[in-house]
Protein backbone atom coordinates (compact mmCIF):
# COMPACT_ATOMS: atom_id res chain seq x y z
CA UNK A 1 0.00 0.00 0.00
CA UNK A 2 2.48 2.22 0.63
CA UNK A 3 4.45 2.16 -2.95
CA UNK A 4 1.00 2.72 -4.39
CA UNK A 5 0.55 5.82 -2.27
CA UNK A 6 4.31 7.01 -3.35
CA UNK A 7 3.59 6.36 -6.90
CA UNK A 8 0.34 8.17 -6.80
CA UNK A 9 2.07 11.22 -5.26
CA UNK A 10 2.02 12.94 -9.13
CA UNK A 11 5.24 14.08 -10.62
CA UNK A 12 7.03 12.41 -12.85
CA UNK A 13 8.23 8.50 -13.45
CA UNK A 14 11.41 8.94 -11.72
CA UNK A 15 9.96 10.86 -8.83
CA UNK A 16 7.83 8.47 -8.20
CA UNK A 17 10.50 5.46 -8.57
CA UNK A 18 12.39 7.60 -6.43
CA UNK A 19 9.71 7.58 -3.84
CA UNK A 20 9.44 3.94 -4.40
CA UNK A 21 13.10 3.34 -3.69
CA UNK A 22 12.63 5.38 -0.39
CA UNK A 23 9.43 3.85 0.88
CA UNK A 24 11.63 0.24 0.53
CA UNK A 25 13.84 1.39 2.44
CA UNK A 26 12.07 2.80 4.92
CA UNK A 27 10.40 -0.85 5.70
CA UNK A 28 13.33 -2.35 5.52
CA UNK A 29 15.08 0.04 8.21
CA UNK A 30 11.55 -0.56 10.24
CA UNK A 31 12.02 -4.33 9.86
CA UNK A 32 15.70 -4.52 11.00
CA UNK A 33 14.92 -2.19 13.90
CA UNK A 34 12.08 -4.13 15.03
CA UNK A 35 13.70 -7.26 15.01
CA UNK A 36 16.37 -6.20 16.88
CA UNK A 37 13.28 -4.81 19.38
CA UNK A 38 12.00 -8.66 19.71
CA UNK A 39 15.61 -10.14 20.98
CA UNK A 40 15.83 -6.94 23.79
CA UNK A 41 16.59 -8.27 27.45
CA UNK A 42 14.41 -8.21 30.37
CA UNK A 43 14.51 -5.28 32.64
CA UNK A 44 15.60 -6.40 36.55
CA UNK A 45 13.54 -4.73 38.76
CA UNK A 46 15.75 -2.26 40.41
CA UNK A 47 17.95 -1.84 43.52
CA UNK A 48 17.87 1.77 43.96
CA UNK A 49 17.76 2.67 47.52
CA UNK A 50 16.21 5.88 46.93
CA UNK A 51 13.47 4.15 45.20
CA UNK A 52 13.42 1.14 47.57
CA UNK A 53 13.27 3.50 50.43
CA UNK A 54 10.06 5.48 49.10
CA UNK A 55 8.33 2.68 50.93
CA UNK A 56 10.29 3.28 54.33
CA UNK A 57 8.73 7.73 54.31
CA UNK A 58 5.44 6.23 54.81
CA UNK A 59 6.12 5.43 58.87
CA UNK A 60 9.42 7.50 58.62
CA UNK A 61 8.73 10.56 57.09
CA UNK A 62 10.40 11.49 53.29
CA UNK A 63 13.23 12.34 54.96
CA UNK A 64 13.72 9.15 57.42
CA UNK A 65 14.02 11.22 60.50
CA UNK A 66 10.60 11.32 61.57
CA UNK A 67 7.41 9.23 62.35
CA UNK A 68 7.83 6.05 64.42
CA UNK A 69 11.68 6.48 64.23
CA UNK A 70 14.52 7.67 62.57
CA UNK A 71 16.18 5.84 60.00
CA UNK A 72 18.59 8.05 58.20
CA UNK A 73 21.81 6.89 58.84
CA UNK A 74 20.86 3.48 59.57
CA UNK A 75 23.41 0.62 58.30
CA UNK A 76 22.88 -2.42 56.66
CA UNK A 77 23.48 -4.72 59.43
CA UNK A 78 20.28 -2.69 61.37
CA UNK A 79 18.03 -3.90 58.37
CA UNK A 80 19.16 -7.52 58.07
CA UNK A 81 18.22 -8.16 61.73
CA UNK A 82 14.57 -6.89 60.88
CA UNK A 83 14.62 -9.57 58.08
CA UNK A 84 16.13 -12.31 59.71
CA UNK A 85 14.26 -11.56 63.44
CA UNK A 86 12.40 -14.56 64.44
CA UNK A 87 11.71 -13.36 67.98
CA UNK A 88 9.91 -9.67 68.73
CA UNK A 89 8.19 -9.58 64.89
CA UNK A 90 7.01 -6.11 64.13
CA UNK A 91 5.78 -4.41 61.08
CA UNK A 92 9.45 -3.72 60.31
CA UNK A 93 10.35 -7.19 60.15
CA UNK A 94 7.40 -8.01 57.70
CA UNK A 95 8.80 -5.22 55.78
CA UNK A 96 12.46 -6.12 55.22
CA UNK A 97 11.65 -10.02 54.46
CA UNK A 98 10.31 -8.71 51.69
CA UNK A 99 13.49 -7.28 50.39
CA UNK A 100 16.74 -9.08 48.78
CA UNK A 101 19.96 -8.55 51.17
CA UNK A 102 21.18 -6.96 47.81
CA UNK A 103 17.52 -4.46 48.10
CA UNK A 104 18.55 -4.23 51.87
CA UNK A 105 22.15 -3.10 50.93
CA UNK A 106 20.66 -0.73 48.77
CA UNK A 107 18.28 0.95 51.41
CA UNK A 108 20.88 1.48 53.91
CA UNK A 109 22.94 2.95 51.46
CA UNK A 110 20.79 5.85 50.25
CA UNK A 111 20.16 6.49 53.81
CA UNK A 112 22.81 7.04 54.58
CA UNK A 113 23.61 9.61 52.04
Amino acid sequence: MILNLAACGGGTESEAGARIAEARSTIASARSASSGAATAAVTVPSTDGRLLASNCSQCHGTLGTSGFGEIRGSDSSELTEFATRTANRNIMAAHAQGYTPEQLQAIAAYLRQ
